[in-house]
């Protein structure tokens, strides 16, 4: 057994760990976990041991599923599943009804924990590059859509291109001449297509294209406040508005733009992108249909669980007025 893990690294394993330290796949510890057939019962063991050893407990949706329930669809919100989502609280009451209505049920779960071969199917958000989820649902043969752009998947995404654009275009029909992007990830990492639609806009209209990276730990508002808090001066009035990759991140920058004394829109116009209910109430963003978005995810699924060619399906957004441009 390894030395004893301290907090931060107990809450970073995870079943991808056990799987990789017993050199068995994900399905197998998920068996494991799940007292289910198909593996020998040393093998059991020792996965088992793992899984204490790095301070893994099954969540409470791992057992529900203790038969099969294949009119049961899992959702995983990927990477960061351990964070609530609020963009998943924005989708769900839409997508929830949507799955309902083709006589199915949602339940969150983290992959690996609940036994994959008990569902009926998945869907993913949070899609990564080279997503091991894809991975797992293909070797399961498990159907599953994306909600987000994945190439040889069902996919499901937001018109994220034009709502980039359309955010931007919005600044610049003001007058704004100095406009930057700013993002938690790095560009290319889960919303590239948004940062596009900026850089496309910018220089049709041969303006200086500008990007702030503020990283995202602990939280995307928390670090855009840092951030832009912590800006030497001379640099931030160098800009007149703000893009940002998320509300989240509209948020954290709009926070931290009153507390150093400015005012909006008068002296920043700050645009956000999802329009999340509540906290975009006062925001100029862009907001996802999801009543749409849902609908289609269902009726992919449909698809899918029926082995018919994997399509995928952009979905218009539009551009909402508020008090910060």
């Amino acid at each position: 057994m390894s030395a004893p893990k301290t907090d931060a690294e107990l809450k970073k394993a995870t079943i991808h760990e056990a799987a990789k330290i017993a050199g068995v796949s994900i399905a197998s510890v998920s068996r494991a976990l799940n007292n289910k057939p198909g593996i020998s019962e040393k093998t059991r063991k020792k996965i088992l041991d793992i899984c204490k050893d790095l301070g893994y407990v099954p969540s409470t949706s791992a057992r529900e599923l203790s038969g099969s329930h294949k009119n049961t669809i899992a959702i995983s919100l990927g990477p960061h599943d351990f964070y609530a989502s609020r963009y998943l609280g924005m989708l769900w009451p839409s997508l929830s009804a949507a799955i309902k209505n083709s006589g199915r049920n949602l339940l969150p779960v983290s992959f690996g924990e609940v036994d994959l071969e008990q569902v009926g199917g998945a869907v993913l958000l949070g899609i990564t590059n080279d997503d091991e989820r894809i991975k797992t649902c293909q070797q399961l043969d498990l159907p599953f859509v994306c909600i987000g752009m994945s190439e040889g998947s069902f996919w499901v995404a937001p018109d994220d291109f034009n709502g980039g654009r359309e955010a931007t275009q919005h600044l610049v029909d003001k007058g704004l001449t100095d406009i930057c992007f700013v993002t938690p990830t790095t560009y290319g990492d889960g919303y590239q297509f948004r940062h596009q639609g900026y850089m496309s806009v910018m220089a049709s209209n041969a303006l200086p294209v500008r990007e702030l990276r503020t990283g995202a730990d602990p939280l995307g508002e928390i670090a855009a406040y840092r951030y832009f808090m912590t800006m030497e001066k001379k640099q931030l009035e160098g800009y007149q508005g703000f893009v940002c990759e998320c509300d989240e991140t509209a948020l954290g920058v709009i926070a931290a733009l009153k507390d150093r004394g400015y005012e909006l829109p008068h002296d920043f116009s700050v645009v956000g992108y999802d329009g999340l209910p509540g906290i975009s109430k006062d925001l100029t963003t862009i907001v996802q249909d999801t009543d749409k978005i849902a609908a289609r995810v269902a009726s992919m699924l449909e698809q899918a669980i029926l082995r018919e060619q994997p399509v995928g399906s952009v979905v218009a957004v539009n551009l909402k007025l508020g008090k910060t441009t």
